[in-house]
């Protein structure tokens, strides 16, 4: 039997059950055996880490949270990789009565050829009639920054996606954090436990983290890689979503190339010889 393509952490601490997706949610998944181990009324779900979902694991994850909420949990999602965020925007129900916290949005840095994936507040949001994507030294995120830039000069990152079409979720996910009680069931929250969310919504140091990976701009598509099972309770909040290289586009592209040329000489070949 291979590896696991999807691992599932749970910790519960006090009233919150903190739980972290790791990998590929598809056919495969584990969601519904993992409702036993969610015992606490409020629900923080880490989607960081997911690297791809297909139809059938957008099914399950739809039941999966409608059977949370039946429950009479509370559901807060929380630095959504940018797969989720597609999904989110083509999926009218994805997040059911859920509430999203923050998101990964990708940001490219055309003078340092850096691409970056930076965490976003759904908060920040809040008051704007057309979602715009935070620039750098924007007050709003200060995590839209490139890493290679010097602190007193930040280059000119810029959103690498279609804002209409990557920020389509917001308006609704903006209403269903005002919903009646919600806020309320997180202020009362021990200050422990609140300050452990708020770690969520943060990558280490005071930059955006540029990694290498498979997101692509414009088609949020990825890789699917079976991951490790360790270090899954959601303590550390510096892991960030696979962001993609322009390089590896590149190279997919020669090699398609080259493998058209073959084709076609082949043919050639064929009808010459006919």
């Amino acid at each position: 039997m291979g590896e696991k393509k999807l691992h599932i952490g749970t910790s519960t601490v006090e009233d919150v059950t903190f739980v972290k997706l790791s990998g590929v949610v598809d056919e495969d998944n584990a969601l519904d055996r993992a409702t036993r181990r969610i015992t606490a009324p409020t629900v923080v779900i880490d989607l960081a880490e997911v690297q791809r979902i297909n139809s059938c694991g957008v099914r399950d994850w739809v039941n999966w949270l409608g059977e949370l909420d039946e429950l009479g949990k509370q559901v807060i999602l929380t630095r959504l990789s940018p797969c989720i965020v597609t999904q989110l925007n083509l999926v009218n129900n994805f997040i059911g009565r859920a509430r999203v916290r923050s998101f990964f949005a990708p940001y490219y840095c055309p003078g340092c050829d850096v691409e970056a994936l930076c965490l976003l507040q759904v908060s920040d949001f809040a008051g704007q009639s057309t979602p715009t994507a935070p620039r750098p030294a924007d007050p709003r995120s200060p995590s839209v920054r490139c890493q290679k830039s010097p602190p007193k000069s930040p280059c000119e990152l810029g959103f690498d996606d279609l804002e209409e079409s990557y920020f389509a979720f917001l308006p609704r996910a903006l209403a269903q954090g005002k919903e009646a009680g919600f806020d309320a069931g997180i202020e009362g929250l021990s200050p422990t436990l609140r300050a452990r969310i708020e770690r969520l919504d943060k990558v280490a140091g005071d930059a955006s983290t540029p990694v290498s990976g498979s997101y692509s701009p414009l088609t949020s598509t990825s890789i699917s890689i079976a991951q490790s099972p360790a270090a899954l309770v959601p303590e550390r909040a510096d892991a960030v979503p696979a962001a993609g290289g322009r390089n590896a586009t590149y190279v997919a592209l020669t090699a398609l190339a080259m493998a058209l040329v073959g084709l076609i000489a082949y043919v050639v070949f064929v009808a010459g010889r006919g």
